[in-house]
């Protein structure tokens, strides 16, 4: 098997397997790039997988030969950034364990693995697949707020629901909890449970423009679109339910304001302690944020909108929580505070709601001078 394709474009899919295909893996095939080669269709298929996500990305070669091997993806990655050229010739001998990479003068003889020893990726029936679209967006309201704990593996999760109203993604780690909007058009009857690395990483390679057609193998998730297939593991159990807890919170009252306003006053308050808690006051149409720390105590208010109640009291946040909200927002909020101090965050596309902590900032600890010690000279003996 010889044939020759575009470097560039073989050297920008062999980076997206890279970031797919684990670099300390016990076994050497899943470190390699799955590359098959059609001749019937002239494409060359590179397949890449962790075993919990899978990405298959389909090439024009022009083949000559049907053939399949395994590469290393940062080998690949590493050879095809130092070839020049605008073209990039491949030759491989079924049955030999040795693939030539070859660009203008220089050429490369790497080992390559055999495709037997390579997971297969299983794809639903064309048939049980729904359009989805808008996949970046919808992780980035999201994925902040799963948990990082591996004890919790669900909590881990982005639960998406296909419901007769369209796409809805529910996140929650225990102290937060998220619901967003996805696309209305992808309508049906399932909850899937999908690991937020794995949402995160499918976000990274497309654009809210790309339309898939995402179906289930009972395992995986698969989203499927011309010359490119992503398949995410699925985990089984039973998730919060967020809509209901959301729905029985009842705020003392609510305010309008920007979330650029909200970020910008943030930010400030913070700079003195990032990490630590944060104090919001409210009273009528003022709301300060105020922080404390090493660098001592700063106070960022900005004007508000009340739309309902009475907006007053002192309620206590960790910031950093706050923050990747807001992050993940933008345009208007409907900001409200419920009894205990739970904090309601509502966009037109999604909904946010944190608990309150204890009031008090940490207790700032004084560095504590070392005492110099005066070496006392010997008494001499009378």
């Amino acid at each position: 098997m010889k044939f020759t394709m575009n470097r560039a474009e073989l050297l920008g899919a062999a980076k997206r397997g890279e970031n797919v295909a684990p670099h300390d893996s016990v076994l050497d095939v899943l470190k390699g790039l799955l590359m098959e080669t059609d001749a019937a269709s002239g494409v060359l298929t590179m397949t890449a997988t962790n075993l919990e996500v899978t990405l298959e990305q389909k090439l024009p070669c022009g083949a000559c030969d049907s053939d399949a091997f395994v590469l290393n993806a940062r080998l690949a990655v590493s050879m095809l950034e130092k070839l020049g050229g605008d073209t990039v010739t491949l030759e491989h001998t079924p049955g030999r364990p040795q693939l030539r990479l070859s660009s203008g003068d220089a050429e490369y003889l790497v080992p390559v693995w055999e495709r037997a020893s390579y997971p297969r990726l299983e794809i639903p029936f064309p048939e049980d697949t729904v359009k989805v679209s808008g996949i970046p967006g919808m992780a980035k309201r999201t994925v902040f707020a799963a948990a990082q704990d591996n004890s919790k593996p669900l909590m881990k999760c982005v639960n998406l629901k296909f419901t007769r109203d369209g796409l809805r993604a529910v996140v929650g780690n225990g102290s937060c909890i998220v619901t967003a909007k996805g696309d209305e058009s992808s309508t049906g009857d399932v909850s899937l449970l999908v690991p937020a690395l794995s949402l995160e990483k499918l976000a990274r390679l497309c654009s809210d423009k790309d339309e898939f057609r995402v179906g289930t193998t009972g395992k995986a998730i698969v989203f499927l679109k011309e010359n490119f297939t992503y398949s995410a593991r699925l985990l089984e159990g039973d998730y919060i339910d967020a809509e209901g807890l959301i729905g029985s919170v009842r705020n003392q009252f609510v305010v309008l304001t920007g979330v650029a306003e909200l970020k910008k006053a943030l930010e400030i308050a913070t700079c003195v302690e990032a990490g630590g808690k944060v104090c919001l006051t409210f009273d009528g149409q003022r709301l300060t944020f105020r922080c404390q720390g090493e660098n001592g105590t700063i106070s960022s208010p900005l004007d508000v909108i009340p739309l309902t109640g009475t907006p007053q009291g002192e309620f206590w946040y960790l910031s950093e929580q706050l923050m990747s909200c807001l992050r993940s927002l933008s345009g208007t909020v409907k900001l409200g505070a419920a009894q205990g101090g739970m904090l309601t965050l509502e966009a037109e596309d999604a909904c946010y709601l944190q608990t309150g902590v204890r009031p008090g900032f940490a207790v700032v600890k004084e560095k504590k001078e070392k005492k110099k010690t005066v070496k006392q000279p010997a008494k001499k003996a009378a």
